[in-house]
Order: C-alpha cells, then structure tokens, then sequence
C-alpha cells in the first residue's frame, strides 16, 4: 500500500497515493457490467460512464472519514484532503483529524484544502445574495451530502489543527507547501484555502 493517503478523491486518485472515498461509484466498478447496466437505464451519465470504462473507480478504496480509520498508527508520510471537511458536521471534525495525527508517521504531513468563507462572502451583494449563499451552503445540489455544512478561514482552519495536536502549523497557496508529491494532488485552485500541520 502506498505510504501517502488522499481522503474524498472521487473521480480523481491520484498515481503513487492510496486514495479514498466514500462514493457508490466505487462499488459500481467492481461488479462486472454494473456500469454498462446503469448508462443503459440513464441512471449513469456519459461522463461517469466513461469514467467506469478508464478504470477510474476501481483505483478508489472505501473509507468513513465518520469512524475509526482501518489503518495502523504511524502508516502515512502525508495526507491530502480537498474539499472535503466543509461536509462534515464540524463537531465530528477533530475526530477526523485526531485519526489523521494518529495514522501520520512522525513528521508527516496533513494538508487541508477548502473553500474559503471570506472569499464567499466577498460576493454578497444586498440586491441580490444568491451567489454568496450557494457558494457557502452549496444547497443547490441534489444530494445531501454534497451541501456544506461549515466553512473555513485560513486562522479558523489552522484553529483545528492546532487544537488537534498538530504542529508547524502553515497557510500555503495553491501547489505550494511541504506535502510529498503534493503537485499531482492538488487541483482545486480555485476559491480556496490551504491549511498544512506536520505531526510532532
């Protein structure tokens, strides 16, 4: 098993990571036909279909950030996690976190990456909020999981870390920080922040 951890890549894992999520898609791809099966009753569309016919979610492996983490202490040089904890009830997310501290090897690396609240804020305009609502609630989607339930500032970020345990705790910008191989992971440079801890 790879020895970096990516949390919540749906249809992104990255080459050289072991990367999670908790997406059905991964069951899908590993019963035989199951996608042709779904595309052909429209309940796939073409662009997940053709994602499943790549192999993309058969390098996916299951995880539930929700419960204990089915590895051992000390596993990971370094975790990567996009877009991911603004969906999480923020009472669970420093048992998130813990999980992490306790799966790093020491001096490894937890690299968070998430919208940012006050760039959301920054498009509210009295006349008209919609555009700042969305961008923080995302309530427009279909699933319910895919609504945020917090956000972050870069200080409130760094805030769990350090309460978590962590040290050298930093704000990095976009492909730029400590994390190993930190520049095939990280794709979302849009409209975020980027919050690193090493563990002690």
């Amino acid at each position: 098993m790879e020895d970096k951890l990516q949390i919540g890549c749906f249809n992104a894992p990255a080459a050289g990571w072991y990367n999670t999520d908790i997406t059905p898609h991964l069951w899908i791809a590993r019963v035989p036909g199951a996608a042709a099966l779904l595309h052909a009753a429209g309940k796939l569309s073409d662009e997940r279909y053709q994602e499943h016919r790549e192999g993309i979610f058969r390098r996916v492996h299951y995880l539930n950030v929700g419960k204990p983490f089915p590895y051992p202490d000390n596993s990971f040089t370094g975790v990567f996690c996009s877009h991911v904890m603004e969906h999480i009830d923020f009472s669970a997310v420093p048992f998130v976190f813990r999980e992490v501290l306790r799966i790093l090897k020491p001096a490894g690396i937890f690299r968070v990456v998430v919208p940012s609240l006050e760039l959301a804020i920054a498009q509210y305009r009295a006349a008209s909020p919609d555009e700042c609502l969305d961008a923080i609630f995302e309530n427009r989607h279909e699933g319910f999981k895919n609504i945020h339930k917090w956000m972050y500032t870069g200080e409130s970020l760094a805030k769990v870390f350090r309460e978590t345990g962590f040290a050298s705790v930093t704000q990095e910008t976009y492909r730029k920080g400590r994390l190993p191989d930190l520049v095939t992971v990280d794709n979302r440079p849009e409209n975020s922040i980027y919050v690193e801890g090493q563990k002690p």
